[in-house]
């Protein structure tokens, strides 16, 4: 495992962008797949940055990547999962209670069935003003001939830009611009900041910054306490809140599911 910590800047420079660890990892897994990066370069660079981070023992993910290429008819995806809300997961339930607790998971299947589940389990480290964190990768083998349906567009983008609109429309006051600079101290421990694969299209290059960055924004706000002039008015501010953040959640997850799906074997 690496040992130090590197220095970090404080905005996350404007070409990475932030995104939970498993979308990074799968992004680049596709980028490999699709044979524009060794899997060396692609785990280095979907580790990111945004964090004084290092790797300890677990999946070793270079292993990992090659063997998605062998596995029989395989697919990747995406979840971001929420308590009470864990469609697209797979068994067995510890899989299902670590990739809860992580808030996100890779779930594998091989010819349609759930092949394992890859979650990220983070530790934080160090002192103040030197802090970092420890990631390890763990692979939860999934339940035995369990089929797993086909993920499918919901029309996630759609409700993204509406819940958008809803926002700039209503009356709460929302510290929200999806455009600025992101401090890099609002960066979860479970997120990186990276580059987006080159192969990413114009428009789902868009989405996937505009889903994630909001989805940060958005986890960050209803995290900070805001004082609102009346209860009404805090109940409003965090019911738009929470739809922006389950939209841009929905729509990160389509968009990268996509993007992979089309580099797959």
């Amino acid at each position: 495992m690496s040992e130090a910590f590197p220095d970090l800047s404080p905005q996350i420079p404007r070409d990475l962008v932030p995104l939970p660890r498993a979308a990074s990892l799968l992004l680049w897994a596709g980028a490999y797949l699709r044979g524009d990066v060794g899997p060396d370069d692609a785990v280095s660079i979907a580790h990111g940055a945004g964090h004084r981070q290092r790797t300890a023992d677990g999946e070793d993910l270079f292993d990992w990547m090659t063997q998605l290429r062998r596995l029989p008819l395989a697919q990747a995806r995406l979840v971001l999962p929420q308590p009470g809300r864990i469609a697209g997961l797979i068994g067995p339930p510890a899989a299902i209670t670590r990739a809860v607790m992580a808030e996100q998971a890779i779930v594998v299947t091989a010819a349609g069935l759930g092949e394992h589940t890859l979650v990220p389990e983070v530790d934080e480290l160090g002192a103040d003003g030197a802090r970092g964190v420890e990631v390890t990768w763990s692979r939860i083998p999934g339940t035995a001939a369990q089929v797993v349906p086909p993920a499918n567009s919901s029309g996630a983008r759609e409700e993204l830009l509406r819940a958008l609109r809803r926002a700039a429309d209503g009356s709460a006051h929302l510290d929200l611009v999806p455009e600025e600079p992101i401090p890099q101290a609002t960066l979860p421990a479970g997120w990186t900041a990276a580059g987006l694969p080159r192969h990413v299209p114009g428009p789902a290059r868009h989405l996937l910054t505009l889903a994630a960055r909001t989805l940060l924004l958005t986890r960050t706000e209803l995290a900070a306490e805001t004082a609102a002039p009346s209860l009404s008015g805090a109940s409003r501010r965090e019911q738009i809140l929470r739809e922006l953040a389950d939209a841009s959640r929905e729509a990160l997850v389509d968009q990268v599911t996509a993007v992979v799906a089309a580099e797959m074997p």
